[in-house]
């Protein structure tokens, strides 16, 4: 398997792969007291204006003429020059002037909400446009060989201008699936994932698998993940909803955020697998408060009305460092799984209270809520009581550890459906590094990890739990018939790799 696999917001629906570029946020730019004084006000408006224009002649379709010209506008405001006036007159450098005029605008649009609080995000690339316009400073040289594109911030204009049949993919640290960058990255069908808080993980040269459809990212892809996603397709067309009986199990769709939804309804998904909730937690000092939690979670459950959808609470682990937790747990299993929920009580609280408002939010949803890497009963016990107490309908754990299995029917007491990952099951069973060498998507056919996986499949049906598997492996054509075979009710998997495993499937006798 990958060396890792980072997560972020998916924008668009392809798969890139290809070495990483890496460009650095330059430091930023001072530019000299004389510029900044109050006599030179023209030339910042000239450059202010120059950027205006030159965004204003970036066009191709007709959605980025749309988002240019919003940009545009948000440039020519009147106010802005205003907020730069009145800081130069305070003294300060041209630089300074425009970064605080700009950060001062975009936290107007913020307070406005909505649409226009999306919008503020770019008033922050376009600042620093304007500075180095000032500066006659050019934009970095790109690669002429393909390449993926990592970077902190992309400005709408710069992506308006990136050449798909060059950059195979864009990952940047900041961003939203909906901010004018995400739009332009989706109309020129650039995969892309923002919003990943680990991309110093990624050095310039390293291969990488960019699947837009999941949020996720491959670093140091296997040969068994190439093989698997070179069956991918790029969705132009909408494929139907899978039928209820058209298949010998439910197809369910990975989620890493709300707005991959369209990804899942695209290829026709019965709805949502494994929705991780890691990407409103990651790159935060503090928590995600309530509110936020239930807008992101009402959002999504408003795209699946009637279909299920599994979310995952919280799942964390040293890739995905959180300063606000308490550490849990020693062994190989530290600072993973539902144990360290159990040391941060109250950040489990309000993501299951904010859950069930959202629940309560969209009345046809089915919601169902599931604790990562149990490793015990009491384990188990415990985020069963936890979930039922904030009025979770149905729960259940992840099967991750084979230790758990040993005390399966004991875990099961109160519980639902199970969901087994098979990527930590396999590693951990076999005695792998999970960011080592060897570890492969075939090793959940390994005779030790299918008997675990078949002693998981008998303690639930004699409950009549229902398991469904949502590793990697669900989408690997072999693996996903032995699944089939062993008696799982569901299999979910990247929307980039539906197609493929849903035509495979319907071959099964």
């Amino acid at each position: 398997m990958a060396e890792r696999v980072l997560v972020g917001a998916g924008v668009g629906n392809g798969v890139g792969i290809g070495p990483v570029f890496r460009v650095i946020d330059r430091n930023q730019r001072e530019l000299s007291s004389a510029i900044g004084s109050r006599h030179n006000l023209s030339v910042i408006r000239a450059a202010i204006d120059a950027v205006a224009d030159e965004i204003e002649q970036a066009s191709g379709r007709e959605d980025v003429d749309a988002v240019m010209s919003a940009l545009g506008m948000m440039l020519r405001d009147a106010s802005l020059l205003e907020q730069v006036k009145a800081r130069l007159a305070d003294g300060v450098s041209a630089d300074r002037a425009i970064r605080g005029a700009f950060a001062q605008f975009a936290r107007s649009l913020a307070s406005l909400g909505g649409y226009f609080a999306e919008r503020s995000d770019d008033l922050v690339a376009l600042a620093e446009k304007v500075i180095d316009t000032l500066a006659g400073v050019d934009e970095v040289q790109l690669p002429t060989n393909p390449y993926v594109l990592v970077t902190d911030n992309l400005s709408p204009m710069v992506a308006s201008k990136l050449d798909p049949a060059i950059v195979r993919a864009v990952i940047t640290r900041a961003g939203t699936p909906t901010s004018h960058t995400g739009i332009v990255l989706r109309s020129v069908k650039i995969p892309s994932v923002v919003g990943v808080n680990a991309i110093d993980l990624l050095v310039d040269g390293v291969d990488v698998l960019v699947d837009a459809s999941s949020g996720q990212i491959f670093v140091e892809p296997s040969a068994e993940e190439l093989e698997n996603y070179s069956r991918a397709e790029v969705f132009d067309e909408v494929l139907p909803p899978i039928a209820i009986g058209e298949l010998p199990v439910t197809v369910l769709a990975n989620l890493g955020s709300s707005a991959e939804a369209v990804a899942a309804h695209r290829v026709g998904a019965q709805g949502v697998g494994l929705f991780r909730t890691e990407l409103l937690f990651l790159g935060r000092q503090d928590p995600p408060t309530l509110d936020e939690q239930v807008l992101e979670y009402t959002r999504l459950l408003s795209q699946f009305e009637g279909q299920r959808v599994v979310v995952r609470v919280l799942d964390t682990d040293t890739d995905k460092p959180l300063p606000f937790l308490f550490t849990a747990g020693s062994g190989k299993y530290a600072n993973r799984g539902f144990q360290v929920l159990l040391a941060n009580q109250s950040i489990l609280d309000t993501q299951l209270e904010a859950l069930s408002i959202a629940q309560n939010n969209v009345p046809k949803s089915d919601l169902w809520v599931m604790a990562p890497m149990v490793i015990t009963a009491s384990e188990a016990n415990e985020f069963a009581r936890s979930a039922k107490a904030h009025g979770i309908r149905n729960i259940g754990i992840m099967v991750e550890v084979p230790e758990l299995v040993e005390v399966l029917d004991d875990a099961l007491e109160q519980i639902d459906f199970v969901s087994i990952g098979t990527n930590d099951l396999a590693q951990y069973t076999l005695g792998k590094n999970r960011h080592g060498v060897g570890a492969e998507i075939s090793d959940a056919r390994d005779p030790r990890v299918v008997s675990l996986i078949r002693r998981v499949v008998e303690s639930a049906s004699a409950r009549k739990i229902p398991v469904g598997v949502c590793g990697e492996a669900a989408a690997d054509l072999e693996s996903s018939k032995m699944f089939v075979e062993l008696g799982v009710d569901s299999l979910s998997a990247s929307p980039a790799l539906i197609p493929a495993l849903r035509e495979s499937l319907k071959r099964l006798p």
